[in-house]
């Protein structure tokens, strides 16, 4: 991407075809010489955090201390559950299927299908990255754990001890599980988050 820069202020962006529709270049890339002496620059991006942990926006092209730069919204998403809304502020719940809610009758009179999804008691819940991470956390952690289980299955069975290295293995696992999920409820804001989940050790088995 490129911008057309002249006396301060950004006159047009696009790639080097778009700029100039009726120039035809060597290889099809536009040299140094003709870009100075254009006014061509490239435009370089201002930060975008990580989309995980942030809604990242495109916004508009502007110059900052003389350079074009393709500017950027970062929003941080929620840590924290929240309970689910319609678009007017009502909470909104779980649905099942009730197969016996009378839906009344037709236009012609006759009987209409019964069944209907109905709502329960239980709040629809806006998951936050804390919980979103706390499962991530579980799932590596059922993962790890998976490999051994039977050990753990032979020895309620069969009495077979359970070797002393994978014992401790798997609980090097469970602690660093706690430690994590820990570590992610104290956390206060979503860069801290991000760094308690860049430092995620968990052991090697064997």
């Amino acid at each position: 991407m490129y911008a057309i820069v002249k006396d301060g202020s950004i006159t047009a962006t696009g790639n080097i075809k778009q700029l100039f529709p009726n120039t035809s270049f060597a290889g099809g890339v536009a040299n140094s010489d003709f870009k100075t002496a254009e006014n061509v620059e490239d435009v370089v991006n201002a930060e975008q955090k990580d989309r995980k942990y942030y809604y990242v926006t495109q916004g508009d092209i502007t110059l900052v201390d003389g350079v074009p730069t393709q500017q950027y919204t970062n929003k941080a998403k929620a840590l924290d559950d929240s309970d689910a809304k319609d678009s007017d502020g009502k909470q909104l719940y779980v649905q099942v299927w009730d197969a016996d809610y009378d839906n009344g009758k037709a236009s012609d009179g006759k009987d209409l299908p019964k069944g209907k999804m109905v709502d329960t008691s239980e709040k629809l819940v806006n998951k936050g990255l804390k919980s979103v991470m706390t499962e991530q956390v579980k799932e590596t952690t059922n993962k790890l754990l998976s490999a051994t289980d039977w050990m753990i299955i032979r020895k309620v069975e069969r009495s077979v001890n359970v070797p002393s290295a994978t014992e401790t293995y798997r609980n090097a696992v469970l602690a660093e599980c706690g430690r994590l999920e820990s570590a992610i409820s104290g956390v206060s804001d979503v860069d801290a988050l991000a760094a308690v989940m860049a430092a995620q050790n968990w052991p090697k088995e064997g």
